[in-house]
């Protein structure tokens, strides 16, 4: 089993199945329902860090329409109107180092 696909199963095992954004149910742990808040490419640093990777719906598992994860790469505004109207704020490098170290 490769990093990732290890440490997208332990979140999957300890959070709830449902997206972090809209809180449309997943039904399964597929590769696309795992975001990184702050791409692998920018921060590197954080590409291993639990607290930066949330379950999202994606088009391959969300019964009607695109998912959070294809919307924040390709339709960004439309994403942020539906993270708005579910409440969802994007947290800052430190608050995820912050719960990064709390989760230890």
């Amino acid at each position: 089993m490769n990093k990732y696909k290890k440490l997208y199963m332990e979140i999957w095992n300890e959070r709830p199945h449902v997206c972090a954004v809209c809180g449309e149910p997943i039904p399964s742990p597929v590769v696309h329902n795992f975001s990184h808040i702050y791409t692998k490419g920018a921060h590197p640093a954080l590409k291993m860090v639990k607290a930066n990777i949330q379950l999202w719906c994606s088009s391959v598992t969300r019964k009607e329409g695109r998912g959070c994860h294809e919307l924040w790469s390709v339709q960004p505004h439309k994403f942020w109107i539906r993270a708005k109207q579910h409440g969802w704020e994007k947290p800052s490098v430190s608050e995820i180092l912050e719960l990064e170290t709390e989760e230890v």
